[in-house]
């Protein structure tokens, strides 16, 4: 029996896997947590946690702290990604249906945990690269800001180590440090950096690949996310062809403050039928589509939490 074209509900077991890889993309999703989301503009209260005890004398006025509570937000937004293959492909994948979600997993599962952090980290849709305007926030502009204070070409080892320093000391220090995610040139910087003496490695346990690793003590990450790869700059004269990424070398501080979870299942949909890309009809090429579909939604309960490492001159 062929196909439906129905939408495919991923049975449990194998969204787990897709969320799993996620983690192989997104360093958001491997360094805090997600939870479970519901279809509406959720309100995170932030509790700020003054209290302090006090001392009092016997028989003394007992004091009290004035406690503030402020709303944060929280953002939905949808992310599809869409291929066309040939419809030969669809014979292949009739004798069983679960071949057609283990077909896409790897792609598109993967598209999908990078989309969580070029919306959270650049407020960009990571198909185009562009700008996803009001009602996104980049963290790279709200977390605290700190610079290399030079380009790559000029940084020496003590560069390297003064930066990942004044990294740790940007972040905001009623927060733990709980992550790194750091962008691939950054991880690679950092790998090379040597004791004198011993010629060592000052930092030996920086990964480079997606796994998670650890840089003096916190959970880390690498990913091409980090600085933005499939972001678009268009240079200030307009006259040169528009250039990829950021200067956003890390982030640094306390990840658990970044909330975000799947409000809706991830669906597989099989298409056979009609245009549903603006690619041309997919009979007239032979072909069908496969798209993977979810929401999501996050909130940075408190940009402060975290600081940004950028290559370069602060304002330059």
């Amino acid at each position: 029996m062929a196909l439906q074209t129905s939408g495919i509900v991923l049975p449990r077991s194998v969204a787990t896997v897709v969320t799993g890889k996620a983690k192989d993309a997104s360093t958001i999703a491997a360094l805090s947590p997600s939870k479970p989301e519901i279809f509406e503009d959720e309100t995170y209260l932030i509790f700020n946690g003054a209290s302090e005890a006090e001392v009092i004398a016997e028989g003394a006025q007992k004091g009290s702290y004035e406690q503030a509570v402020s709303p944060v937000v929280g953002t939905r937004f949808t992310v599809q990604t869409t291929t066309r293959v040939s419809n030969q492909l669809k014979w292949a994948d009739e004798d069983n249906q679960l071949q057609i979600v283990e077909s896409i997993q790897e792609d598109q599962a993967a598209a999908l945990g990078r989309a969580l952090d070029y919306v959270v980290y650049h407020a960009v849709n990571p198909k185009s690269g562009a700008g996803l305007g009001s009602g996104f926030t980049a963290l790279s502009t709200t977390a605290a800001q700190v610079y290399t204070g030079k380009q790559a070409s000029a940084m020496t080892d003590a560069d390297w180590i003064a930066a990942f320093d004044n990294l740790a000391d940007a972040t905001n220090d009623i927060y733990d440090i709980n992550g790194i995610a750091m962008a691939k040139p950054y991880a690679n910087a950092l790998r090379k950096v040597r004791v004198p003496n011993t010629m060592a490695r000052m930092y030996p346990d920086v990964p480079l690949n997606l796994n998670v690793g650890t840089l003096e003590g916190v959970p880390a990450a690498v990913s091409g996310t980090v600085n933005g790869r499939l972001v678009v700059k268009t240079p200030a004269s307009g006259s040169t062809p528009a250039v990829y990424g950021t200067d956003v070398l890390a982030f640094m501080g306390d990840f658990s403050v970044i909330k975000w979870g799947m409000v809706r299942d991830i669906r597989a949909e099989v298409i056979e039928y009609g245009d549903p890309d603006g690619a041309g009809d997919l009979k007239r090429y032979n072909q069908i589509a496969y798209r993977t579909e979810a929401v999501y939604a996050y909130a940075v309960v408190n940009p402060s939490a975290l600081a940004v490492l950028k290559m370069g001159v602060q304002g330059a």
